[in-house]
């Protein structure tokens, strides 16, 4: 019953600072929104020179991450009805490793990737972004340079479903973090807000799927994403 209590005053001063985190997150994007114009249109006018590019490219790429961190902070305090449509699951896939394509190139990490091409899900595309810009980050952080990142989408025909495979060659995970890695600010890095994984499962959650993680010591780490063919809309929430 305590615990039960703790839980209920935590999500209860979350949900309280939801007004707050949107107003912070609107105020900080609207001068980043300018940056990451500003530097595109300067990148094009660089065509020639490919030093500079790589700089340019450098600074969109921190753009776009702190525009991933304020995403995290948005949907951890409070996760939107999902605003469903059918979508190619190839092409919400490709615009993640696109944003995610400096850091890859960086470490020399080879992509291996097993999507069919006309496979649509259901589903909210801004916040199952959200969702694999995360899962592939979080694989690319514990992948050392020239390290392999695998992505595989399957159709569950048992189950009507789509199953979606994130795997990464790391070091893995220690057996005795599996059970807290979708815990809010769990992490086991020197930077980070151990946000990530918990909007990862929140999302996915509303969708009505579910996530879960395999990780052996010295071998990497797959995160397996289930989604059904149909979402119910009691699973939504405002």
């Amino acid at each position: 019953m305590k615990s039960d209590n703790l839980q209920n005053e935590i999500e209860e001063r979350i949900e309280s600072l939801g007004g707050i985190v949107t107003k912070i997150v609107h105020d900080i994007r609207n001068p980043l929104g300018s940056i990451e114009l500003i530097t595109s249109l300067l990148r094009k006018e660089l065509n020639n020179d490919s030093d500079k590019q790589r700089l340019i490219d450098h600074v969109i790429y921190g753009v776009k991450n702190i525009d991933n961190i304020l995403s995290n902070l948005l949907h951890f305090t409070t996760i939107p009805r999902p605003k469903l449509k059918k979508v190619r699951i190839e092409d919400v896939l490709n615009k993640c490793l696109d944003v995610l394509s400096y850091t890859i190139i960086k470490h020399q990490i080879t992509v291996i990737k097993d999507i069919p091409q006309n496979l649509r899900i259901l589903c909210d595309e801004t916040l199952m972004r959200q969702v694999f810009v995360n899962l592939l980050l979080n694989s690319i952080q514990a992948i050392s340079s020239g390290g392999v990142l695998s992505v595989r989408v399957s159709e569950d025909e048992v189950e009507s479903g789509v199953e979606i495979n994130i795997k990464d060659s790391g070091s893995g995970i220690p057996p005795e973090y599996i059970e807290r890695i979708f815990d809010p600010f769990f992490t086991t890095k020197n930077k980070g807000t151990g946000l990530g994984l918990t909007i990862v499962h929140n999302i996915i959650k509303v969708h009505g799927g579910s996530v879960r993680v395999q990780s052996k010591l010295g071998e990497g780490t797959t995160f397996i994403i289930r989604l059904p063919e149909e979402v119910e809309t009691s699973n939504c929430i405002q």
